[in-house]
């Protein structure tokens, strides 16, 4: 089912470097918190995966989610494994193997997958295809190695719903246009799932959209980056100096004086192959 051999020392080539990326381990268990029911949520649909089948968590990061959901699925006689493309992640990933010895976690290239046709009943993906520049080839590849009646879950960020409700509005819709379309690859992913599940041939599909309110400037700097970016806009000469300040000030302003929203949705998409 699994090609070891292939697992060595594989990266995503079109990806950026984990210094450029939106995120990092501390930022990925920090997220965790915020998002535990969405994750959950979509733990769920992988539950009918029929026994002895093997669940795919693509893009696993630092294991949790593979592990919640081999604890939550006790009994059913499922595998399950983790492929990222980052060693760190998944040297990180592997201290959480205890006893677990359905769950095993793999450097791997998402868009080549160490992976037999038709192998796995599930495959899950959080917070993936916002980083892959061309997501029909990681479609196409999932199609391949899922079942007949196995399903595909994917969960994203929807870097192009990001509002703020404070300050300069020109500011926020450059924060919003740096975000969704040029530090993340695919920004506007969340709001292409179903095309993307439908044009390669997944049925039965659906969509749930849940949006989160940050309702502190610390919270929205810890879960969305948001001093970092406008910061890193500033570096770039995206914005002035001024519009950086006045931005920070206006959102500071509003966190103090108890009036501070900020907001972004989330989508869980899944489909039937």
């Amino acid at each position: 089912m699994i090609n070891r051999l292939t697992t060595r020392n594989q990266v995503y080539s079109e990806n950026k470097t984990m210094a450029e990326k939106h995120y990092n381990i501390d930022y990925l268990s920090e997220t965790m918190k915020l998002l535990q029911g969405v994750k959950h949520k979509s733990y769920t649909y992988l539950e009918s995966t029929p026994d002895g089948g093997t669940i795919v968590d693509l893009g696993c990061g630092t294991g949790q989610d593979l592990c919640h959901m081999a604890r939550a699925f006790q009994g059913n006689n499922l595998h399950f494994i983790g492929i990222d493309h980052d060693p760190k992640m998944i040297s990180k990933a592997k201290e959480l193997i205890e006893t677990d010895n359905n769950v095993e976690f793999f450097v791997g290239d998402a868009l080549h997958l160490p992976l037999d046709d038709e192998a796995v009943g599930g495959i899950r993906m959080e917070r993936l295809v916002q980083h892959i520049a061309k997501p029909a080839a990681l479609f196409k590849e999932v199609y391949r190695v899922v079942k007949i009646g196995g399903r595909a879950v994917i969960v994203e960020s929807d870097w192009k719903s990001i509002s703020f409700y404070n300050g300069n509005l020109s500011v926020s819709d450059k924060l919003n246009n740096y975000l969704s379309t040029k530090k993340v690859n695919n920004g506007k992913a969340a709001q292409s799932l179903t095309t993307y599940l439908r044009n390669i041939g997944f049925r039965e599909i659906t969509l749930e959209v849940t949006p989160f309110v940050l309702s502190s400037y610390n919270d929205a700097c810890t879960y969305l980056w948001i001093d970092k970016m406008i910061a890193e806009m500033l570096t770039l000469d995206l914005i002035t100096q001024a519009e950086h300040d006045d931005f920070v000030a206006a959102q500071k302003y509003a966190d103090e004086q108890g009036f501070f929203s900020c907001s972004m949705n989330i989508v869980v998409v899944s489909g039937v192959k």
